[in-house]
């Protein structure tokens, strides 16, 4: 878990993959519905009228209306699910039966128009994802920096130059790691309202492959010590965060035993 490449980052890129694959799903099941309702082969006239009271949301629905009547006018049945009401089905019904029957005399908007309206509004969901998910990670990292303030006041907690809090449990009395050795540990890393989203017992790494705060922590201990690292989002995975268990801006929690510390091969001369 610990390596910085282990889980894939938070990013705007998967958030936009999940709302295509989302809207994908979505009129693969309207499509369908439209076909149970007044059947694809026969329904000339039977579109429900259009509406465009409620802004985006019924000029999307009838955009993608339009563009997959256009693109399925083949399609006679597609065995999916009628989904939620979500957006306006009577204007995805109204554009995709219209653009189905090529009837542009029906049509409020070209496929065109449809086209550049979706890439307008794909664009604007990004940035309202985006502006979701900043407002997310700075909570998280105000609500760390109320816990790490807590943390530092309690007995035995060393607070380095960096910011990470040491707690020393167990003083090590063996070797001490340096910079490209390999070490074996046990560790448990928590969340500061103690949800657990790793552990491993026995698990050898370099302590160059691990986020910040771990590496310094093992590289302040000795073989046989144990300790409790708290670190801020900074020492860890940032604003990233780190797949669905660590989201963005979270400060972290590690109990760490440093069993053995193996030394990097030594450089030829």
């Amino acid at each position: 878990m610990l390596k910085n490449t282990i889980f894939a980052p938070r990013n705007l890129k998967n958030t936009t993959i999940i709302f295509k694959k989302f809207m994908k799903k979505f009129i693969l099941s309207v499509m369908a519905a439209a076909a149970f309702a007044c059947g694809i082969s026969s329904c000339n006239n039977g579109a429900p009228k259009a509406t465009f009271a409620n802004g985006d949301i019924d000029t999307l629905s009838y955009a993608l209306g339009v563009l997959n009547g256009t693109r399925y006018s083949s399609i006679q049945d597609t065995g999916a699910v009628v989904p939620e009401k979500v957006i306006n089905l009577d204007n995805f019904l109204n554009g995709f039966l219209n653009a189905l029957h090529r009837d542009s005399t029906k049509l409020s908007m070209t496929p065109e128009e449809a086209q550049q309206f979706l890439q307008a509004f794909d664009m604007k969901m990004r940035k309202e994802m985006e502006e979701k998910r900043q407002a997310e990670v700075n909570a998280n990292k105000a609500k760390g920096a109320d816990f790490m303030a807590e943390n530092a006041k309690k007995e035995g907690v060393v607070v380095t130059e960096s910011g990470l809090q040491i707690e020393t449990i167990k003083e090590g009395t063996g070797k001490q790691a340096k910079d490209g050795d390999k070490v074996l540990v046990n560790y448990k890393g928590t969340l500061i309202d103690g949800t657990q989203f790793d552990a491993n017992d026995s698990t050898e790494f370099s302590v160059n492959g691990v986020v910040k705060g771990f590496k310094e922590g093992i590289l302040s201990m000795k073989e046989g010590g144990k300790v409790k690292l708290t670190m801020p989002s900074d020492l860890a995975y940032g604003d990233r965060g780190a797949g669905q268990n660590i989201p963005g801006g979270s400060a972290l929690v590690f109990d760490v035993e440093l069993l053995k510390v193996i030394p990097a091969p030594a450089k030829k001369k």
